[in-house]
């Protein structure tokens, strides 16, 4: 029987390269979706919830993409990283810098009230 050596790689590092395998997987299938327009992807800290998954994203201007991009946005979520808690909201645009990447400190600034309502009010969210 040939059993795997837990010796040959720490378990944080398995985890990390789990984390990014599955987080770079989840940002393609999120601008993959139909319903949504562009998307970024943030890992943060709350307090009091810990490590957390942030996506933003701009919907379709379609009656009801906003309510179908968060859905799938969140389904997402939990098929790639199920074991981190995740929030999508829907925003108007992305801000972005020069080089094109996503500006996440104004984003999250900017999405905190949001993530807060949901926290107190998971029946209703944002949607």
């Amino acid at each position: 029987m040939n059993l795997p050596s837990y010796d040959d790689q720490p378990y944080e590092d398995v985890l990390v390269e789990d984390f990014e395998t599955a987080f770079f997987a989840l940002e393609l299938e999120l601008l993959d979706l139909p319903c949504v327009q562009d998307v970024a992807v943030m890992r943060t800290r709350l307090p009091e919830v810990g490590e957390t998954l942030v996506v933003a994203f701009v919907p379709l201007p379609e009656e009801e993409q906003e309510t179908g991009g968060r859905q799938a946005a969140l389904a997402a979520c939990e098929r790639r990283l199920p074991w981190v808690l995740s929030h999508a909201v829907a925003v108007d645009v992305i801000p972005r810098a020069a080089d094109g990447s996503p500006r996440t400190g104004l984003l999250i600034d900017r999405l905190l009230p949001q993530i807060a309502r949901d926290l107190l009010s998971p029946m209703e969210m944002s949607d």
